[in-house]
């Protein structure tokens, strides 16, 4: 950690690029953060059927157009200020979660490889029920009641029996199976191979196509999307973290950690973490970039997500009904171009400042 930050200041120094890629991404937050209490005249939604692709510097009905409208009246302005907050809201939750998913995945990995790791039938038992019970009552579940539009007390009741399941699982039928002398059996996990085998299973389904196909079947829905980034961005943490610990483990400080007896935790903690935490905060950063570019293309094809979804896709999609509309086009575009543009030159002088520290 204190490494990267070290890396962070000395690129504010001495990279121009870096420092007003950084500023911008500062500023867009900030924005964001903001937007509730920034005197903005009317919501994104928000119809002003009068003036309907009004250029901008527009007065309209109720306040000023600064940046004209689309098809229908809604103000450009607004939803670009919108479309940064759904944007960050939609990409930046989904890619920790999936770098936190993918690094404890390629880690574990390269850590344990395919002999290592060693747990008990009860406990492969317990976790495959475990496993079972999280994906029906943690996502399909939640999923099928928010499709129906039942009230949001049903999807807290399922993941409160959800947590009722495990804890019935963990602290009553593993002590319990633990007392058969077959299920105390130990058994090797092939954990190395078991990831590489999703991680390209996951890798050879197109994303795009994935999301198609579901979209022709399911209601579109911004938490179905976000399942669906978490599942697929995963992988290159999971690949990149997976080699970073193998190189880890040869080096001779780690190796002297493991001959003195330092418990596995505590040397993945101390010792693995640290060390590979820059090369994934590049990726993180990237993926960022490349999630927010996804996310503006689905709304702009709109596909997975709903009619009413804020997005920069989504205003610049109006262009279809009206080509002389510029408006909508420059503006979002700007705004989306400027943001992808600000995370990959954070990335590249990252990635070219711990390159320089091998």
């Amino acid at each position: 950690m204190i490494q990267l930050l070290t890396g962070f200041k000395q690129l504010w120094h001495e990279k121009l690029a870096f420092k007003i890629a950084a500023s911008y991404m500062l500023l867009l937050l900030a924005l964001v953060l903001a937007l509730p209490v920034l005197p903005i005249a009317y919501s994104p939604n928000e119809l002003d059927l009068h003036y309907t692709f009004a250029r901008p510097l527009t007065k309209g009905s109720d306040a000023w157009h600064w940046l004209g409208t689309d098809v229908l009246g809604r103000d450009v302005w607004a939803n670009i200020l919108y479309g940064a907050r759904s944007a960050m809201m939609i990409s930046f939750p989904v890619m920790l979660f999936s770098t936190v998913l993918g690094l404890v995945a390629g880690t574990s990995a390269g850590f344990f490889g395919n002999n290592s790791l060693k747990v008990s039938r009860a406990a492969a038992l317990v976790s495959v029920l475990s496993l079972s019970a999280i994906f029906y009552y943690a996502l399909y579940l939640p999923l099928s009641l928010h499709s129906t539009d039942l009230p949001l007390k049903y999807t807290w009741l399922s993941l409160l029996f959800l947590l009722l399941i495990l804890l019935v699982l963990h602290k009553a039928l593993l002590p319990l199976l633990k007392k058969w002398r077959f299920a105390e059996v130990q058994l090797s996990l092939p954990l190395d191979y078991l990831v590489l085998r999703l991680t390209e299973a996951f890798t050879s389904i197109p994303r795009l196509l994935l999301i198609l196909a579901l979209a022709s079947f399911l209601q579109p829905s911004v938490v179905l999307l976000s399942i669906i980034f978490a599942a697929t961005f995963w992988t290159s943490t999971a690949r990149l973290a997976r080699a970073e610990m193998l190189k880890i483990k040869q080096l001779p400080y780690f190796e002297a950690a493991q001959s003195i007896g330092v418990p596995r935790m505590q040397l993945l903690a101390r010792h693995a973490l640290p060390n590979m935490l820059g090369p994934v905060v590049v990726t993180f950063t990237f993926g960022l970039a490349g999630l927010l570019a996804l996310e503006s293309t689905l709304s702009f094809l709109g596909i997975g997500v709903p009619g009413t979804f804020v997005s920069w896709g989504r205003t610049i999609a109006g262009i279809r009904s009206n080509t002389s509309a510029w408006w909508l086009v420059v503006f979002p575009g700007i705004a989306l171009a400027a943001t992808v543009w600000a995370l990959q030159t954070i990335s590249y002088h990252l990635l070219n400042y711990f390159g320089e520290r091998k």
